[in-house]
């Protein structure tokens, strides 16, 4: 029997097809009780063992792990899919905002060569009701979250344009990637600039280049698990060389200059690639990726700092506290600095509040626009949060005087620097409004069978992390990972097939 190519195309295997977690009021009502029980206790307990802790700034930090740990508790309750977007923002909300402003007071880490307040404590307290008041509003935008479920009009996915674009696609950035490599002289030169620290610096005014030079792996990861779903579900060991090989290319590719996210954030897409359409990902396993990945961004940021001489460590020649010590990497610095914005969110706050700094009225992301414009169009930038970053934390005029602050304020943080506190609970209902459409598409994704929003609820499930990116990381993020692959699948969906092909059912 003889069926259409847009019905076949459309198709996918039934066992590939899963259905978001239903849930109820009661698990809300349930899990918001356990939260309500279990962080101050955990609080609580922390304050006797250490005294720096016995402060009022204890109180909005609890209130905000309780309400972010909501979503945190029904993942691991199973009340959540696994890469459902909200919940895990809840996980890593628990870290933002409740663990890391702990951990800063109990050991002491602050930002470096910043003159800070005279009690951090303070600061944090004051940000953190801020934190509270925006995570009510961004809580109260979810919660319809879960009923509405809108109609989609099914639209035809042509596999033979994904096919033939994508492999188009892949080809082009193949190519462009050659003249990347060629640009530094060979392989060998590619390697000494991309590993050589200050070399990196020959990268500028490449970034369109990079953009298509270092898409090839994830298009060609797409086409390869949509092409042969079937034969990866069954064979497991290929899936996971599969993935290997996405993140040893991707690495070489993109993660040599010392760029973490080009190295972490493909292969996050990939496993959510890899959940969609071969096989679920159970919770054991992604707690062992997470595992791996925190051992990765540890020795990563080593490199990132010293770069091939990280390799001394492995050799033995050199022990790793004697790389933290000339690096200034260690633990620490992962997971406040890396993993966390409360601290430098916290200053800002307080630049701010002191009138020590003013507002920039939304010039930064005006800024943080602008490296899309080419030179020659626009000569004079507006201020970016670089130079009005730097003038919040070292002082009006420090940005002109030479001082550069390369530091990441996370989404609040550059709402304070903009507009004040105001800005920062604004920055969370608008963090919700994108939640929420994240969820209903990575929800349509999982419960039907249309291979588009297969492809790509996995990009954008990314935005969960927003709260550490500043604008100008986001719209890098959407161009490098999204950008690409979603034309793929744009022309796939919008280029019709021929109706009067057939082909044989599978």
């Amino acid at each position: 029997m003889d069926t259409p190519v847009a019905t076949r195309c459309n198709a996918l295997d039934p066992v590939r097809i899963h259905h978001p977690i239903r849930r109820s009021a009661w698990d809300d009502g349930a899990s918001l009780l356990f939260a309500g029980l279990l962080l101050p206790s955990v609080s609580a307990t922390l304050a006797l063992l250490d005294p720096r802790l016995r402060h009022w700034f204890l109180i909005p930090v609890t209130v905000c792990g309780v309400l972010i740990s909501v979503d945190a508790i029904d993942w691991a309750l199973r009340r959540r899919e696994i890469f459902d977007p909200q919940a895990v923002l809840g996980l890593l909300g628990v870290h933002l905002f409740y663990l890391a402003p702990i951990l800063n007071v109990m050991l002491d880490h602050w930002p470096r060569y910043v003159v800070g307040p005279v009690d951090w404590r303070e600061a944090l307290g004051t940000m953190a009701m801020l934190n509270a008041v925006g995570l009510c509003g961004y809580g109260l935008v979810l919660l319809p979250a879960d009923r509405a479920r809108p109609r989609h009009r099914l639209r035809s996915f042509n596999l033979p344009v994904f096919y033939t674009v994508g492999s188009l696609a892949a080809a082009v950035s193949v190519l462009a990637f050659v003249v990347e490599i060629t640009i530094f002289g060979g392989i060998s030169g590619y390697l000494s600039a991309m590993t050589g620290g200050l070399e990196r610096s020959r990268l500028a005014g490449l970034g369109w280049l990079l953009i298509v030079a270092e898409a090839f792996p994830m298009i060609i990861f797409a086409l390869v698990v949509v092409r042969w779903r079937r034969v990866l579900a069954e064979r497991r060991v290929v899936l996971l060389l599969l993935v290997i090989a996405l993140a040893g290319t991707q690495f070489f590719v993109g993660g040599l200059r010392g760029s973490r996210s080009n190295a972490i954030w493909p292969i996050l897409i990939g496993l959510t690639l890899v959940h969609l359409l071969v096989a679920r990902i159970s919770r054991k396993s992604l707690l062992v990726f997470l595992l791996f990945l925190s051992v990765f961004m540890y020795g990563y940021g080593f490199y990132k700092s010293a770069g091939l001489e990280v390799l001394d460590a492995a050799r033995g020649t050199r022990s790793v506290e004697e790389l933290s010590a000339e690096t200034g990497r260690d633990l620490p610095v992962l997971l406040l600095g890396d993993l966390s914005r409360a601290d430098i969110q916290a200053l800002v706050l307080d630049r701010q509040l002191r009138r020590d700094a003013e507002l920039a009225y939304g010039i930064s992301y005006v800024g943080d626009v602008a490296f899309l414009v080419p030179r020659w169009l626009l000569p004079e930038r507006p201020p970016d949060k670089v130079a009005v970053g730097t003038d919040v934390i070292f002082g009006p005029g420090a940005y002109d005087s030479g001082f550069r602050s390369s530091r990441v304020y996370g989404l609040a943080g550059e709402a304070v620097m903009n507009f004040g506190p105001v800005g920062a609970v604004a920055s969370f209902v608008l963090l919700g409004l994108l939640v929420r459409r994240v969820r209903r598409y990575y929800a349509r994704a999982l419960r039907e069978s249309a291979l588009g929003p297969k492809l790509l609820a996995p990009a954008l499930w990314a935005c969960v992390f927003l709260p550490t990116a500043d604008l100008d990381n986001t719209i890098w993020f959407l161009i490098k990972y999204v950008l690409p692959l979603a034309g793929v699948i744009w022309l796939a969906l919008h280029i019709r097939p021929d109706r009067t092909a057939a082909v044989t059912t599978r």
